[in-house]
């Protein structure tokens, strides 16, 4: 931005000071156009001026007269001979055209100083010759046509306004990494061409200080840096005109007047332009901010959907499964309520035979516990034997003892009544044989009863047992047959419910066979969701890109417009630089006047109306371009032309 309003300003001012000075060729009048040819050495000094001159009319020129300064003058496209005194030329030439030139000594309006510089050290022009390094090419234009104007009664100098054009050619072999401080730098990959138009002299003549030169950018100096290999001389032409422009003149009256509404106008609007570009500045930070908080939804909102478009997918594998499954739930659902019938009538007959059962039992516990209670009298009953075999088996200690006091009394009597003796004896020894034998079988009676005893306990232990268990049984029994009477109402209800589940497994399997269609459905748009919603967070990051690159371009925007208004328009709407715009715009006149006024270098006659070009370059070998140039501006009508398209 700060570039394009200098240019503009230099345009504006370059408008004002030099309006038109174009010629305009009437009939029956005479032209005289002039190319200066000078051959600079390489610090820019001149060695030779050749003047080309070229003389028109609408008609045959005829016997006239001319002023010229020139020596060595030769016809270049014809064999008349001009008649020489002093500086009048007498031509008789029967054509609409003449071609002659001559050489000059006098000085040029503009001069070139060229100096060199070799890592840091000026040296000449023959030292620098093959050498290495970094270079710095210097080339100042100097304005020697000075004019003393009065201005309002103050006497000014002023400068000839000569709108140059320099260009250097540098040979891509020899100069690398070349930067320039003005100008433009080309490049067609085998030289590097730095152009750079100029107006020397204009700041002087505009008498203006530093800011406002910066801001018009009116420098006369080129400086060209680069790295050098082998060094070899650059080919420098420079190319300059009074001719500066065909533009309409100013009106003398109001410039100034509009000049300062304009400044006026500017003031405001700069104003304006820095607190529009503070809340552009303002508005894109708090516009990336809020984004990037959306651009956080949509990747939450990108995640999301991926999820959901997995479930959908699985939904849609998984679909199908559902249908098939429901569908073999009614079949089996069918078929267990037709089984359901049958197994509730099972029941039926189950409670029934159960009941039966249970009142069977009842009968069997009675008996166990009728069992137990004689077992118990049984037992008794033996303990009751016991004591009786014991006494009898006491008894026939007695018969013993009967039977030892037969054989005490047998011993007694057997010296008297040794017969009654022998009877005792043998009295005794049947009373010990029945004894024994009754002892034996009673003893072996006591020994089975005791086994019968001890069968009788444990008789006894099993059927207390037999009588717990079995009232055990008994209670649950009773239990079990309630609850087969609720699993009879239980299987009723059963039956019910199964027919209501039946009913809707059919309503089931139907709206599966929906789901598994609209599921087809739903996994192409989940698909087409998804891509969208990958396109949208995709979308999202450039547009959270965008927001960042507008964010710095506003930014940068509102500092470069900070900086214009500090720096350019601060600058030159100053009161030191509103003062030195009013003195120029009082010179402008004089300065326009001294540019028509300059319209030959050599001398021309009252009745000619002439222009001049000058074209300089250093004595280098010629590259095939730089004759092409050369030849172009010698055909052109004008070297304006040139110099836009040189440097556009």
């Amino acid at each position: 931005m700060d570039k394009k309003i200098k240019n503009r300003s230099a345009a504006l001012f370059t408008a004002m000071i030099i309006a038109s000075n174009g010629t305009f060729v009437f009939a029956n009048d005479i032209e005289k156009d002039e190319t200066v040819y000078t051959i600079l050495d390489s610090n820019g000094k001149v060695n030779k001026n050749i003047v080309s001159t070229w003389i028109k009319s609408d008609s045959k020129l005829g016997k006239f007269s001319d002023t010229s300064s020139l020596t060595n003058i030769k016809n270049l496209k014809g064999d008349e001979k001009p008649v020489i005194d002093g500086n009048k030329i007498t031509w008789d030439v029967d054509k609409e055209d003449l071609y002659y030139r001559g050489e000059t000594n006098k000085q040029l309006p503009i001069s070139v100083d060229i100096k060199y510089e070799l890592d840091g050290k000026i040296v000449n022009p023959e030292e620098i010759e093959g050498k290495s390094g970094d270079v710095k090419i210097t080339i100042k234009l100097n304005n020697n046509e000075s004019r003393a104007v009065d201005i309002n009664g103050e006497y000014r100098t002023i400068y000839v306004p000569f709108l140059t054009a320099t260009e250097v050619v540098m040979p891509r072999e020899n100069f690398k990494n070349i930067k320039s401080n003005e100008g433009k730098i080309l490049d067609d990959g085998k030289n590097s061409s730095i152009t750079f138009a100029s107006l020397p002299g204009l700041k002087e003549s505009l008498n203006i200080g530093s800011d406002l030169i910066d801001i018009l950018n009116l420098k006369d100096t080129l400086v060209i840096e680069g790295k050098a290999t082998n060094f070899k001389m650059p080919n420098i032409m420079v190319a300059a005109s009074p001719e500066v422009g065909e533009i309409d003149k100013l009106d003398k009256d109001s410039s100034f007047g509009d000049l300062k509404k304009s400044i006026d106008d500017l003031q405001k609007g700069a104003d304006a332009l820095l607190d529009g570009t503070e809340k552009l500045s303002k508005g894109t930070s708090e516009l990336n901010e809020k984004y990037k908080l959306f651009n956080n939804g949509v990747k939450t909102l990108d995640s999301g959907v991926g999820q959901l478009s997995q479930g959908i997918d699985k939904l849609g594998s998984s679909a199908p499964l559902l249908s098939k499954g429901a569908s073999d739930l009614s079949n089996g659902l069918n078929q267990l309520s037709t089984s359901q019938d049958k197994f509730t009538a099972g029941v039926a007959q189950y409670i029934g035979s159960a009941k039966k059962l249970y009142g069977a039992y009842e009968g069997i516990d009675k008996g166990i516990e009728s069992a137990a209670a004689g077992s118990a009298q049984l037992k008794d009953g033996f303990n009751q034997g016991t004591e009786g075999l014991d006494r009898l088996i006491k008894s026939t200690d007695n018969v013993s003892q009967v039977a030892g006091g037969l054989d005490e009394i047998s011993s007694q009597v057997a010296a008297e009544n040794p017969e009654l003796a022998a009877k005792l004896k043998g009295l005794s020894g049947n009373l010990n044989s029945i004894s024994s034998q009754q002892r034996a079988g009673l003893e072996s009676v006591k020994s089975g009863l005791g086994s019968a005893k001890a069968g009788v306990s444990s008789l006894n232990d099993g059927l207390a047992k037999l009588d717990q268990g079995s009232s055990s049984f008994y209670e649950n029994f009773k239990k079990f047959n309630e609850a087969g009477t609720t699993l009879a109402d239980s299987s009723s209800k059963l039956k019910s419910a199964t027919d209501t589940i039946y009913t809707g497994s059919k309503d089931l399997a139907n709206g599966n066979k929906q789901l598994e269609a609209g599921s087809q459905e739903l996994l192409k748009g989940g698909k087409t969701l998804k891509s969208g919603s990958s396109e949208l967070s995709s979308n999202s990051d450039k547009i959270l890109s965008a927001t960042e690159q507008l964010k710095e371009g506003s930014n940068k925007l509102y500092e470069g417009t900070k900086k214009m208004e500090n720096e350019v328009l601060n600058k030159m709407l100053g009161s030191k630089n509103i003062s030195e715009i009013e003195g120029a715009l009082e010179a402008k006149d004089k300065i326009i006047e001294a540019s028509k006024d300059y319209n030959n270098f050599s001398g021309i006659s009252e009745e000619m109306q002439g222009n001049v070009k000058f074209i300089m370059r250093t004595k280098h070998e010629e590259k095939e371009e730089t004759k092409k140039k050369v030849e172009k501006v010698e055909e052109d009508k004008g070297i304006i032309d040139w110099i836009k398209n040189l440097v556009k």
